[in-house]
């Protein structure tokens, strides 16, 4: 068994029911997104139910997931606290600033417009998932 797996077999030991997910669609972003959750700056973000209806796996309040780089290496450990259904064009600045990633809330919509329109999915009356959480370990590169 690779180093890899057997992290993630102990880490899924340690947290039944953890499944593994990944910020962003590009290693770039994705290492972004990491560090400012590693920094403490992002304490939530988004799915649109088109992603998790295409399989990605929806968080549950009190679950704690598996957070990867991409390339699938272990880096942190969140836990859900909270979850919100809301349309793109409704997200509130209270929310969007919790993500961490802009200074103000058309910051938001820009860049995750941006994204949306790359996975070929934006409308912005298109439903979201969003989530707060917190980091429960912080694995150091896995």
């Amino acid at each position: 068994m690779k180093d890899r797996e057997r992290i993630l077999a102990a880490l899924r030991a340690r947290y039944p029911g953890a499944v593994t997910y990944r910020f962003g669609d590009s290693a770039a972003l994705c290492d972004e997104l990491l560090a400012l959750v590693g920094a403490g700056r992002k304490r939530a973000t988004c799915a649109s139910e088109a992603e998790i209806a295409g399989g990605e796996t929806p968080p549950e309040i009190g679950r704690c997931d598996i957070a990867e780089d991409f390339d699938g290496v272990a880096q942190l450990v969140t836990r859900t606290l909270e979850l919100r259904r809301v349309r793109f064009r409704d997200m509130t600045a209270e929310m969007a600033l919790l993500e961490g990633e802009d200074e103000d809330l058309a910051g938001w919509r820009a860049g995750h417009e941006r994204y949306y329109r790359r996975l070929g999915i934006f409308d912005p009356e298109m439903w979201l998932l969003w989530e707060r959480f917190e980091v429960v370990e912080d694995l150091g590169g896995g």
